[in-house]
């Protein structure tokens, strides 16, 4: 059976498109921020709460999100590396509102290793205050 140039060049095309659609195939995560005490000290002195949203597309991880009823006023905000429920270091660095409710917001590349922790949960969002230097409100990444 010979197929005709252009039903080629149409398969081809067709092909190419859906290729190109599969490789821009992006993977939402959300965060669910609460507070958690770093120290038995800090039980009473921590409040607030907040939601994250995020997007995968390749390495490039999209974050946008909002927190509010913080103690203080939010002085910074990382994506730290750490399996669920246990702390870990700082891996990027993002946007936020320097007051005690706000926005979260940034876009940042992941390497291969760190997509893969992602994958396995073991990123998460961890917003820093005044009166908590150590970390306010927190939240594990997850699909």
């Amino acid at each position: 059976m010979k197929i005709s140039n252009k039903l080629q060049l149409l398969l081809v095309a067709a092909a190419l498109i859906f290729t190109g659609v599969a490789s821009t195939a992006q993977t939402a995560y959300h965060a669910r921020l609460s507070h958690m005490p770093r120290t038995p000290q800090t039980v009473d002195t921590i409040t607030g709460m907040g939601q994250v949203t995020l997007s995968l597309s390749g390495n490039l991880l999209t974050v946008s999100g909002s927190f509010s009823g913080m103690s203080s006023a939010a002085t910074m905000v990382h994506i730290h590396n750490g399996p669920p429920a246990q702390p870990g270091p700082v891996v990027h660095s993002l946007e936020i509102s320097l007051s005690t409710s706000g926005e979260i917001s940034g876009t940042v590349e992941l390497s291969d290793a760190q997509v893969e922790e992602l994958k396995k949960n073991s990123l998460y969002i961890q917003v820093h205050s005044a009166g908590n230097p150590a970390g306010e409100i927190r939240g594990w990444i997850f699909n």
